[in-house]
C-alpha cells in the first residue's frame, strides 16, 4: 500500500519533469529548430520515463527504504539532466534555431 502511494507521488514528480521538457520542446519547435536540436530536446522527455521504469524494475523486490532511495536518486538524475539541457539550450539558442 505504502509503496504504491510513494510510486504515485514520485511518479508525479517524474511526470512534472517530462511535462516541462515537452513544454520547452514545443516552445522551441514553434520558432523552428534544426535536426540536432530535436534530438537534444527529446532526450529530457525520454530519459525520466526510462529511469522511472528502470527504477521500478530494479527495486521490485527490495525494501521500501531502498526503493525510496533509488527512486529519489533517479529523480535527481532526471532533474539535473533536464536543467543541464535547459541551460545549454538557453545559452546556445542561436545555433539551435533554423
Amino acid at each position: 500500500m505504502l509503496r504504491g502511494v510513494l510510486t504515485g507521488i514520485l511518479g508525479l514528480a517524474y511526470a512534472f519533469i517530462v511535462w516541462t521538457a515537452v513544454f520547452q520542446l514545443i516552445q522551441f519547435a514553434q520558432i523552428g529548430i534544426v535536426g540536432t536540436a530535436w534530438i537534444l530536446l527529446l532526450l529530457p522527455v525520454v530519459l525520466p520515463v526510462v529511469v522511472f521504469v528502470a527504477v521500478l524494475a530494479v527495486t521490485r523486490r527490495r525494501t521500501l527504504g531502498v526503493f525510496l532511495l533509488v527512486m529519489l536518486a533517479g529523480l535527481g538524475l532526471s532533474a539535473v539532466f533536464w536543467l543541464d539541457t535547459l541551460s545549454y539550450t538557453l545559452r546556445n539558442a542561436t545555433t539551435l534555431l533554423g
